[in-house]
Formats: C-alpha cells, structure tokens, sequence
C-alpha cells in the first residue's frame, strides 16, 4: 500500500498484523469445528485459544528461517500451544487458511468501500436538490449544445454510483466464501461438516467445490467492480476539472492547490489525482484476470499478484471515494459564470425549438435546419443573437412574429424528472 493514498481504517485492515489475527480465526474456528465433531480431544480448542497470541517479529523471525510466511505461522503458534499446539492445522494446507482469511479482509474491506459509496451517495443526492432550477450551459463535444441544469449532472452522477453500489454488493457476496478443504479440495483429512461449520462462525459460505485454492474468476469479480466505482469517480473529477477551467470558471474545488512558480494559479489538483488513481484500479483489473488460469489445482503465479493489487485496490477506492465526497460537498459555483457562458451562444442554445417551430410552422426540416445553420455562424461571427439574425429573412421573419419559446419553461419536463428521482430516493 502506498501511505500516501491509504487512510483508516482501510489502512489497518490491510496491515500485516491484521492478516496474522485473521489467518489466527480461521485456524482457531477449524479447532473447534473439529473439536465439536470430535476430530480432535475435548478441551484442545481451550488450550490453543488461552495459549497462543499473535508475535509479529517471531513470526518474522522463524519466516525469515524457513521461507515460508503461514508454516512460520503456525510453528509460531505451536510452541505458545505446547502439547494441544500439534492439533493446529490439523488437515489443512496453506492456501485453506490464507485463502479464507483473505475472503474475510476482502468482505469487511467491502463493506467499508460500501459505507463510503453511500455517504458520496448522500452528498450527490443534497447536490442535486440544491442545483436542480440551477440552468447551466449543456455540451456536446465540447461545444455549447442545448441548456441543462446543475442539478441534472449531480443526479446523472448519483444515479451512476447507485449503480456501483449494486455492484459492490454484489461483489462482498461472491466473496464471501471460505474454503477448508485439504491439499487439492478433496477432505481427504478433514471434514465438508468441519469446513461448513468454521465457515459458519467466520460468517462465510462454503465453496461448493475448490481446488487447492479459491477460484480467483471471484477475486477478478470484486477488482472489476472496485475498478468501475473508480471510473465512475473519474468520470466525476473530469467533468470538475472541465469546468473548473479559466476559460469557464463555473465550478471550483472547495481547496484548489497553487503552484510553487505561479501565484494565482488555482488548479483542480484532487480532481487529477482521483483521474489518476482510476487508471490504476483499471491496470488491476487486467491482473487480476490473468490470475484466474493456474495451473491444474493451483500454482503460486497469483500469489505475488495479489499481494499487491488487492489492497493497493481497496486503498485507493476508499481514499478516492472519502476525497471525492469532501470535494462534492464544499464545491464552489460560480452563479455569475454559469448565467454569463449561457448567454455567451446569444441564444443559439435554443436552435432546436426554433427548427421545430418552423417545421410546425410549415417550413420543411431541410430549409429550416440549413437556414438555422447559415443565421447561427453569421451570428458567432457578428456577435448578435441567433433570432435577430434569422429574422433579417423576411420569409422567416414572418413566421417568428409569434413569441417561439420561453427560456423558463424550456427546462419544465426536466424539473418533473428531478422531483420524481427526489422521490424515488425518499
């Protein structure tokens, strides 16, 4: 994990005391799984737990020695245990342990990416209610297209990460999984009643079937979704970063950064790093696919991989999701920008209802969109509104005696469309 995008207590959950305390209850719950079914003496799973406690620097230690991080583990363990220490492992291979123990991190480390979704779920939410009569300028390519409001982008984002949050779900579900099925997944020396009842008190799920290891298409799953929530933060922090920009000034982080050359520079710059780290999470999830062909009941070509993306991934998604929520609440508009970039196309924004209009008006579609098309260069070129241009046409002029629009009632179904996502979240 890098410390410089990682907080708590995301960052402690990935600590390498917190894997130790994790591989220790799952040792600890196929005791007693197997004491209950009297795989192992009466009083063993007692004599283990009151004995044995987690010694990073001895586990290290012995590690260091054997070059073997979960059989320095449990050696580890043994000698705290003493004579009930040999029931330790019992039918167990490394991957039974590490693979349950990791699908318990990646669990309660979904659930907090899961309560961090939905408090910037929240914020869109009282965004949205606060900008929804807002009218802004919409683009298309770039360029000024036709009026939308503030308010509509927060719902479309809001919407977005519902969508994410579905999907996060569904991702702690599919890995909510243990396995404690021996060597290659065959219970030759321990139990399907041990592996149900352990997985039962660590609240997981058995697999229904297992090699050696856990399918990784599970561990694809969860890095996909992590990597789609961050895509959809970037897509957040690019449409900010737009905006924020001198030339339209209609939006600002709540604490832009300065530059150490330039003093009045006010630039976007966690905005560009949530771009940035979504790039990443993407990178992960290309490796975590090509973790999931191994070789026959498993190789260790994984292993190295997963130590790195897996709570790289976590890290990044809480931290992007925490700064995200900070930047959405205290963002800056700037009203005064956003009413003047409206004006800016002198009402070329409305070209569309004034071609309806002609059309129901009896012009045919082609003359009116080529006429539209003609008045509305001449008028970026002349500096004049779109409807005086067109009205130099005394054909068109005619027919546009008539008042053709009102700018208040443009954004009317709109406003509708706001109130009914209002109330589908209440």
């Amino acid at each position: 994990m890098l410390e410089r995008y990682s907080l708590s207590p995301m960052r402690e959950l990935w600590s390498l005391e917190t894997q130790y305390e994790h591989w220790l209850q799952v040792e600890l719950a196929t005791v007693s799984a197997q004491e209950e079914f009297g795989e192992v003496p009466a009083g063993t799973f007692k004599a283990v737990k009151q004995a044995i406690h987690i010694d990073v620097a001895r586990i290290g230690y012995v590690e260091n020695e054997i070059k073997h991080d979960l059989l320095a583990f449990i050696r580890c363990l043994e000698e705290q245990a003493g004579k009930a220490g040999r029931f330790i492992h019992r039918g167990l291979t490394s991957s039974d342990v590490k693979d349950t123990a990791l699908s318990m991190q990646m669990r309660d480390a979904l659930t907090l990416v899961l309560d961090a979704t939905k408090r910037l779920r929240g914020v869109l939410l009282e965004q949205a209610r606060q900008y929804r009569d807002l009218v802004i300028v919409g683009r298309t390519h770039g360029m000024h297209a036709e009026p939308t409001t503030l308010g509509l982008k927060f719902f479309l984002w809001h919407a977005e990460i519902v969508r994410d949050i579905s999907r996060l779900e569904r991702a702690r579900e599919i890995i909510s999984i243990g396995k404690l099925s021996g060597p290659v997944g065959t219970y030759s020396r321990v139990s399907p009643d041990v592996e149900r009842l352990a997985c039962e008190r660590l609240q997981l799920q058995p697999a229904k079937v297992a090699s050696q290891i856990l399918q990784r298409d599970r561990h694809a799953e969860v890095i996909a979704a992590i990597a789609i929530t961050g895509t959809t933060l970037e897509k957040i922090a690019l449409e900010i970063r737009h905006l924020s920009r001198s030339e339209v000034a209609e939006i600002e982080e709540p604490a832009p950064e300065g530059s150490s050359s330039m003093p009045h520079k006010r630039n976007p710059i966690t905005s560009e790093r949530i771009c940035g780290l979504a790039r990443i999470l993407r990178g992960n999830v290309q490796s975590a696919l090509e973790n999931v062909a191994l070789w026959h009941e498993r190789d260790m070509s994984h292993s190295s991989v997963e130590r790195i993306i897996i709570p790289d991934s976590f890290s990044l998604i809480h931290y992007m999701l925490v700064k995200m929520t900070g930047l959405i609440a205290g963002l800056v508009v700037h009203r005064k920008n956003i009413e003047k970039n409206t004006r800016l196309a002198k009402g070329a924004i409305y070209s569309q209802i004034l071609l309806i209009e002609l059309v129901e008006r009896g012009v045919s579609r082609g003359v009116a969109h080529q006429a539209i098309k003609t008045a509305s260069l001449t008028a970026s070129r002349d500096n004049r509104s779109l409807l005086s241009v067109l009205q130099e046409d005394s054909k068109l002029a005619k027919l546009l005696e008539k008042k053709v629009f009102n700018e208040e009632a443009f954004l009317d179904e709109l406003r509708t469309t706001s109130q009914r996502i209002i109330a589908q979240e209440k």
